[in-house]
């Protein structure tokens, strides 16, 4: 009985199969919120409803910015809406760009470190450090720093000055 073996279907799996349009994808704006629902098929081909939704924000925007969103699309994406096509479109997350340089930020901290520089000053030597801790303090450039060295001055006398001995007051 060959007419037994047969393993019959149901009319109503038939019907499911032969039926593959799906209907059109809605959208719906409401209470600033959008709704999308779409019908597609999963791997074990039956028919599965997704629905999404979407929270609709306003941001102010830079003017550069507001001009690229303008901007018309192009290459497989030339008929699709304004803004992004969540199929072909993937946001995983913020990223947060770290600029090499800026010129402001580099003027900004020369000058702070050019600030810095002024707060300590030694007035012995002059040095970026405190009086409390210079080097030379209590040493011979002290007081070499204080005397100032005069100028060559024209000699009167026709006798020669010996350097290194003592010549007292009357025989000067």
């Amino acid at each position: 009985m060959p007419a037994l073996d047969e393993i019959k279907s149901s009319w109503a799996d038939e019907v499911e199969l032969d039926s593959g349009s799906l209907p059109p994808p809605t959208e719906i704006v409401e209470n600033g919120q959008k709704v999308v629902t779409e019908y597609k098929y999963n791997k074990d081909d039956k028919k599965v409803k997704v629905v999404r939704t979407y929270k609709i924000t306003r941001l102010v925007v830079p003017k550069s910015v507001a001009k690229r969103k303008n901007w018309a699309k192009f290459g497989d994406s030339a008929g699709d809406k304004p803004g992004p096509n969540p199929q072909t479109t993937f946001v995983s997350e913020d990223i947060y760009m770290q600029f090499v340089s800026n010129k402001e930020e580099e003027q900004k901290s020369d000058n702070a470190l050019d600030s810095l520089k002024n707060i300590a000053k030694c007035r012995i030597c002059e040095g970026e450090h405190w009086s409390v801790q210079c080097p030379y303090k209590g040493t011979s450039y002290e007081a070499g720093k204080a005397k100032p060295v005069p100028a060559a001055q024209p000699e009167s006398s026709s006798a020669p000055i010996k350097s290194g001995k003592y010549v007292p007051p009357s025989m000067r």
